[in-house]
Formats: structure tokens, sequence, C-alpha cells
């Protein structure tokens, strides 16, 4: 018997979505909080972020993350051949307490 391909295509879609930790994708990032202002080395190379009106990704010898303002976005990098990802969420600087 011969399966149509489209029946072909929505066996796939059906497999890929039971696959193990299909429904956990959005748990591959890595949740990252810092403040506005504040510098994060997360290594590697190559990086970018999605939104930089939030964070921004410098590319020295080791990556870093600055928080520019409040807000949520997603940064990554290339680290010996694998891509790590951050979902980077950037909070208000905390005001310092009175003592």
């Amino acid at each position: 018997m011969r399966v149509a391909p489209p029946a072909l295509g929505l066996g796939l879609l059906v497999l890929v979505l039971a696959a193990p930790g299909a429904a956990g994708a959005a748990e591959a990032y890595r949740k990252l909080v810092i403040e506005v202002g504040e510098k994060v080395v997360i290594g590697g190379y190559t990086g970018m972020c999605d939104d930089p009106s939030v964070a921004t990704i410098t590319l020295d010898a080791r990556a870093t993350i600055t928080a520019v303002r409040v807000g949520t976005t997603l940064c990554s990098s290339r680290v010996t051949g694998q891509r790590q990802i951050f979902r980077v969420v950037v909070e208000p600087k905390a005001k310092p307490t009175a003592r």
C-alpha cells in the first residue's frame, strides 16, 4: 500500500509532537534574571539577543550580556559547537535600603 505524501507529512508531525521533550521545549532555555545595568558573562562566541533594547551581548573573549531596560528577551551564544539559549528577564535596579 502506498501512503500519499500529505498523510505521511501529518504522520511525521504527530510523531514529532509526541516525541519526549517536545512539550518541554520551552524548558530548554536557561532563565537569567538580572537588573538594569548589570553584566553577566555567559561565555561563548557569535551571540545575539532578540531584542537589543532589553539586553545586548558583547562578543569579546567571553560573551557578556548587559541588561539595558526592564523586559524579557532571548539571548544565545555558541560554545564549542553547541548553542546555549537564555531567557533574559531584566528587572528594575533594586533601591538601596536605608540603615
